[in-house]
């Protein structure tokens, strides 16, 4: 797909929802349906709730496509190799970050994953460069069932354009507080005013972050402001593409103890019970 639509970052867990990306191209509709990936035990309330849209998201799939790094697969990957074959799901393995690795450091990942006897398909990609996408979309879309399109031609998400704000304000959270700042740092939208007349016209959006630590509080706001100000500045020439027009951005940092246990908050992010 040629537009964002979540969150991404090298960390781990960045996903905290299952995210729908519809493709319609001249001969085919494809659904893509992007999850947290593996949680392990649950730690608490969120943990649980996000390994649950995983195996939602399976029930629902026609393919599955497992990406992982360019290393011979390790107890989380031989886990899902024996879940998809546990479900029957005609399965392909990506091995992303191909550009990273030489070639004879390739072939051994590729036998071990072949050996797994799990996938009908083993892509080598670089999503960085662009590299093996066509191939692995070819090999998707033959292993989809004939049926008509699910969606309008011209939806590409089920998720609201705020939805996606928040999401352009947690990406540059986790990039620019990588090694500070746990992955689940909470976003949550406190005002947004269309063509507001005390801001020039522009949209109004106040955007709340909640870290679960007064100490994270201070990591995010920086000395003086201005860490949360670079934050701010990232963010909003991305919203403003996604919007076509400009905005007010006001970022908040407001300490929720304890938010990653609250039902109720949980779902207000988007979490399905």
């Amino acid at each position: 797909m040629d537009t964002k639509l979540a969150a991404v970052s090298p960390r781990p867990q960045t996903t905290h929802v299952r995210m729908l990306g519809v493709l319609n191209r001249e001969a085919y509709q494809a659904a893509f349906l992007d999850t947290p990936g593996y949680i392990g035990r649950a730690r608490d309330e969120m943990d649980r709730r996000m390994s649950q849209e995983g195996a939602r998201a399976l029930e629902e799939a026609d393919v599955a496509v497992l990406v992982v790094e360019p290393r011979t697969p390790g107890d989380v990957e031989r886990y899902f190799a024996e879940d998809l074959v546990r479900r029957g799901i005609p399965a392909i393995v990506a091995i992303n970050k191909v550009d990273s690795v030489a070639k004879e450091a390739l072939l051994p990942v590729i036998e071990a994953y072949s050996r797994l006897d799990a996938f009908v398909e083993i892509v080598p990609i670089s999503a960085l460069r662009s590299d093996g996408i066509g191939l692995l979309m070819e090999l998707v879309v033959k292993r989809l069932p004939e049926a008509g399109p699910m969606f309008p031609p011209d939806q590409i998400t089920d998720r609201s354009e705020r939805f996606r704000v928040i999401e352009m304000v947690r990406e540059k959270l986790f990039r620019l507080f990588y090694q500070e700042l746990p992955y689940a740092t909470a976003v949550t939208i406190d005002e947004w005013v269309d063509e507001s007349t005390n801001h020039g016209g522009k949209t109004h959006i106040a955007i709340r972050i909640h870290p679960e630590k007064d100490s994270q509080r201070l990591i995010l706001l920086g000395k003086g402001g201005l860490a949360l100000k670079e934050v701010g500045v990232q963010a909003r020439g991305d919203i403003e593409t996604l919007l076509g027009k400009q905005i007010f951005l006001e970022l908040w940092v407001k300490a929720r103890p304890q938010w990653r246990r609250d039902p109720a908050f949980l779902r207000q992010l988007g979490m399905a019970d």
